[in-house]
């Protein structure tokens, strides 16, 4: 099997670190976010795996924890820019557009079903051949962009040339360790690669669903991660996709 390799540059993670110790100490809320890819061949063997901090959360994300912990809605009257809390679906559209859809009014996760269930079709997770939330991949290579709301080049469902086959999420996976006082949720999807060549990922996203007030609901792209190298999912092969949510708490 291949050493799964832990990829942050050592100066960074230890600015990380003492990010975090700090944010401990201080009671202050520091949030955690690793992803990890694992590629697996035909056999089931693990020809690439490797382990890097999550640290592109755009403004969407920003905007949308602002309105939650404020318990403030989104107001920006079809702005996206600094100052206006609105969020911007995949399609580009934003919200509220000053047809009052949203405006002054708390965006929420678009559930439809007793979030205690854990459903796979809920938040951040998605059913099988679900490309508009959950985790996505994309071919795309540009810069990431704290404005960015989409990704660049989203490899599509299915079993075509450069077609991937987006599995069922898994469930949610919490655990908490009493002696650092961490909570940890475990977001895992499968893609699996039929088209009958190799298919290079060089981005991951998060989407989710987001319910606002007469407009329905939408696709927003919480984060975007270009990845430092092009990772290969040969045809027949299996691209595993990890993202851990870590939070400390003071007591």
């Amino acid at each position: 099997m291949t050493e799964r390799f832990y990829i942050e540059d050592p100066k960074l993670e230890t600015k990380y670190r003492r990010f975090e110790k700090l944010g401990t100490e201080l009671k202050l809320p520091v949030f955690k976010t690793f992803l990890e890819m694992e590629v697996l061949d035909r056999d089931g063997k693990t020809i690439h795996a490797h382990k890097q901090r999550s640290h592109s959360w755009n403004r969407n994300a920003y905007n949308f924890l602002f309105s939650q912990m404020a318990a403030y809605g989104l107001t920006g009257t079809n702005l996206f820019e600094a100052g206006a809390i609105s969020l911007k679906w995949t399609n580009g559209n934003i919200y509220p557009n000053g047809s009052g859809w949203g405006l002054n009014r708390v965006a929420g996760w678009d559930e439809n079903v007793d979030v205690n269930t854990r459903s796979t079709d809920t938040g951040l997770l998605a059913t099988a051949g679900t490309t508009d939330k959950s985790i996505i991949v994309g071919t795309n290579n540009f810069p990431e962009s704290f404005d960015g709301y989409v990704l660049g080049a989203p490899i599509a469902n299915g079993s075509g040339a450069g077609q991937m086959d987006y599995a069922q999420s898994d469930l949610h996976s919490i655990t908490y360790d009493a002696p650092t006082k961490t909570l940890t949720d475990t977001l895992i999807r499968y893609i699996n690669n039929n088209s009958g060549a190799d298919i290079g990922v060089n981005e991951v996203a998060l989407y989710g669903k987001v319910k606002f007030y007469s407009a329905g609901t939408g696709p927003i792209m919480f984060s975007r991660d270009l990845l430092a190298s092009t990772v290969t999912v040969p045809n027949t092969g299996q691209l595993k996709v990890t993202y851990t949510i870590q939070l400390a708490y003071p007591a």
